[in-house]
């Protein structure tokens, strides 16, 4: 784990925009931590440790311990199936406002995933530990955590089968939509991912991506220049996407 900050205990909550908060107003969709009491909620405040990172560190690493779970505050990072020989998938994108259980947690407590921060990230380390003493004493929470875990998993091997049976356009198809609409929420967007990691998200070759989106460029399905890109014809790109 390589942080560019200073680690220091989250000693207030007030105003806090954590997912794990007890006065956040935001906490997005995916927060556990409703089904806690107070005194539990309040254990796993005074052991969390806040943490900046800054674009490109490595914030966990695949095949090391799993000892605390990653609430994201702010910024970008891209969960990585690294393969061999340098081989590597992005199988998804965590945004603001969105915890991160590793793949292990309560299996093996290994980090299944490689996860690096694409822009500046501020978050939240939780540990494991304390997680697992409200487990088996707080029904709620361990639904609510169970939910967070299968849904992250359903969403992993749903991205690994179309990686599997799309063909080319229809992966690059999956990757531009996804971006639109789970990550930008705009059209025309802004992207800061390197073509390497859009062809890592697609399953392929940086040569190949690039020969496709020329493709859907000379088509008039989209319009791109160098860190944007404009879908023209949503429509046909969702066709291709269905068609793989």
């Amino acid at each position: 784990m390589h942080a560019s900050s200073t680690l220091n205990n989250c000693d207030s909550c007030e105003g806090c925009k954590y997912n794990c908060c007890i006065n956040s107003n935001n906490c997005g969709a995916t927060n556990i931590f409703n089904g806690l009491t107070r005194e539990e909620l309040r254990s796993i405040m005074d052991n969390k440790r806040q943490i900046k990172f800054r674009a490109g560190e490595t914030i966990t690493k695949q095949n090391t311990p799993l000892t605390h779970l990653i609430c994201i505050k702010s910024g970008l990072a891209k969960v990585v199936s690294e393969g061999p020989k340098g081989k590597n998938l992005i199988i998804d994108i965590i945004k603001d406002n969105n915890i991160f259980t590793g793949g292990g947690t309560v299996i093996d407590d290994t980090h299944h995933f490689t996860v690096a921060a694409i822009t500046d990230i501020e978050c939240c380390f939780i540990e494991t530990s304390k997680i697992f003493t409200f487990l088996s004493v707080n029904s709620t929470f361990a639904i609510e955590l169970m939910k967070l875990y299968n849904g992250q998993h359903i969403k992993m091997h749903k991205t690994l089968i179309n990686l599997i049976h799309k063909y080319m356009p229809g992966r690059v198809a999956d990757t531009l939509l996804f971006l639109k609409n789970e990550i930008y929420d705009s059209n025309p967007y802004q992207f800061i991912l390197t073509k390497q990691e859009l062809a890592d998200m697609s399953g392929m070759t940086k040569e190949s991506f690039i020969r496709n989106l020329k493709d859907f460029e000379d088509s008039g399905i989209i319009n791109h220049s160098r860190n944007s890109i404009h879908i023209l014809k949503e429509e046909d790109l969702i066709e291709i996407s269905r068609n793989g």
